[in-house]
Formats: structure tokens, C-alpha cells, sequence
């Protein structure tokens, strides 16, 4: 999935830092996703967030 916004850009930037193998790659999406949050609303973070909870989890428990 490409992102074409910025809240789609902070999912997926949080969904890869939950989702990272080790703590490097995790802050490397942090930062990424530190920055795309100030461009959004604090409502629309916290969307973001929820969202990239549950995006985590279907990745987690995707059959290999």
C-alpha cells in the first residue's frame, strides 16, 4: 500500500514501527512518524494510531 496522505503516510509509519525487528529500524519509523503528526490534527493522530494498532495485528496474525 502506497500512502497518498499524510494520515495514510503516519498508519503505515506506525504500523512498521510496531511491527520493526529490532529498536534501530522502530525509531527510525518513530521519527518519521513524529513528523507526518505535526502536520495532522490531534483527532486525526489518534485515529492514526488506533488504525495502526489494528493494522499490526492483522500483519501478526497473517499465516506466513
Amino acid at each position: 500500500m502506497k500512502p497518498t496522505n499524510d494520515y495514510e503516510a503516519l498508519v503505515l509509519a506506525l504500523t512498521l514501527a510496531i511491527n520493526a525487528p529490532d529498536d534501530a529500524k522502530a525509531q527510525q519509523c518513530i521519527i518519521m512518524a513524529e513528523s507526518l503528526a505535526a502536520n495532522l490534527s490531534e483527532l486525526d493522530v489518534e485515529r492514526a494510531k488506533k488504525q495502526a494498532s489494528k493494522e499490526a495485528n492483522q500483519w501478526i496474525n497473517q499465516p506466513i
